[in-house]
């Protein structure tokens, strides 16, 4: 009887260690806060249960623009990934996987390479896609 309750209190913990709060959300807008300003945008994928949040860097000196972002668990209350590019794109492509194109610095006649990258946010792991030409 005495292991039933004991097991009972840890699924009841485990349950309310996944649900998202406002205070989840209001703890990733301080963090972004804390390390962009006001100068950020946050975008969840399909489930909510991660956002990324991207702060591109523009300046009055004519230079590319970079990108610097992250990934936050909003179950897990913390930052996964973190990272920047000089220029290009990024953002969700599915549920767990973030598009990331960089535009390497010199352009060739034949067009621009971009460098892809697929982030899996679940195994913080980065796969390099073959080059595209843009």
């Amino acid at each position: 009887m005495l292991f039933f309750i004991s097991s009972c209190s840890s699924v009841e913990k485990d349950v309310k260690e996944n649900i998202i709060t406002p205070d989840n959300i209001e703890a990733l807008k301080k963090i972004a806060k804390e390390k962009y300003k006001d100068y950020f945008e946050l975008l969840y994928n399909t489930k909510k249960d991660f956002a990324l949040c991207i702060n591109k860097n523009k300046s009055d000196i004519p230079s590319p623009e970079s990108i610097n972002y992250f990934v936050y668990d909003l179950l897990k209350n913390k930052i996964t990934y973190e990272g920047n590019i000089s220029q290009g794109n990024i953002s969700w492509i599915s549920d767990y996987e973030i598009r990331l194109e960089e535009i390497p610095g010199i352009v060739q006649r034949s067009g621009s390479v971009v460098n892809v990258y697929i982030l899996n946010v679940k195994t913080n792991s980065k796969t390099k896609l073959d080059s595209e030409v843009k």
